[in-house]
């Protein structure tokens, strides 16, 4: 069987002990490598290094989280740059509406938007893609990669929730969705109409862990190694082998990201 690969996952919770263990897990989990997101200037460095250490099993996007957007964004756009020749893709990027979308924070939406469009022309400059961190935003998201002129064939919407609208516009400029493990969920919103509807070739699989644990482990810390529960659900909505879920998701990242 082909190995699994979860397309986005945070690890910079997990302690430098617990790191040795979770590595050596690869294996036994069928597991051929993570893509994990440095979202702040805090753990750029952090992330540097895994990938030092590990260099098949781990690679890196770094970006500026929304939620990560202080007084210091110029700065910390300054040394971005500095890690996006190693980078595979700008990211997470984008924006996040969530319980802020009101006249009282239009300057804080204003900034999301600004560093936003920064990164994305960041991503030009360097010919990357970008993963996009998308929560109750997305026409504006959509008017940005349009003003900016950004090819969808390299822009990945990870944690994918929205409607069929905003996934047909996606798949039809040749982006691509990533589902996590809230497809498994009782409740999963938009996710299996729009599973249904996208080619597997634009989908990807992720975790997003340590958040959104897939059925069966919901409310417990999420983990790379339950990307599999994502294939599982992805297959049977496909109606296809898992095995054949897993060769070709895995075969959509390492072409979207080049490595």
């Amino acid at each position: 069987m082909g190995k699994i690969i979860d397309a986005h996952c945070h690890l910079e919770h997990l302690e430098a002990s617990e790191l040795p263990t979770f590595f050596n897990g690869f294996e036994s989990n069928d597991m051929a490598c993570v893509v994990a997101s440095a979202t702040e200037r805090n753990n750029w460095d952090f992330y540097k290094k895994l990938e030092q250490e590990h260099p098949k099993q781990i690679k890196i996007c770094y970006g500026i989280h929304p939620l990560a957007i202080d007084e210091f964004w110029e700065t910390d756009l300054n040394r971005l740059e500095q890690y996006l020749p190693q980078s595979i893709a700008v990211g997470e990027i984008g924006l996040d509406f969530h319980r802020i979308f009101s006249q009282d924070n239009v300057n804080v939406m204003k900034l999301q938007m600004k560093v936003f469009e920064r990164q994305i022309r960041l991503a030009q400059k360097y010919n990357k893609p970008i993963v996009v961190h998308c929560r109750e935003a997305f026409r504006f998201i959509r008017e940005i990669l349009i003003y900016t002129k950004f090819d969808l064939h390299k822009v990945a919407f990870h944690c994918f929730v929205e409607d069929v609208s905003a996934a047909q516009w996606i798949l039809s400029n040749g982006g691509h969705v990533s589902y996590s493990g809230i497809l498994t969920f009782n409740k999963p919103g938009h996710t299996l109409e729009t599973a249904q509807i996208a080619p597997l070739s634009q989908i990807f699989i992720e975790t997003d862990s340590p958040y959104l644990a897939p059925t069966p482990f919901r409310g417990k810390q999420n983990s790379p190694f339950f990307v599999r529960y994502v294939a599982e659900k992805l297959a049977e909505i496909k109606q296809i082998s898992f095995e054949d879920c897993v060769k070709v998701t895995a075969g959509n990242v390492h072409r979207f990201f080049k490595f």
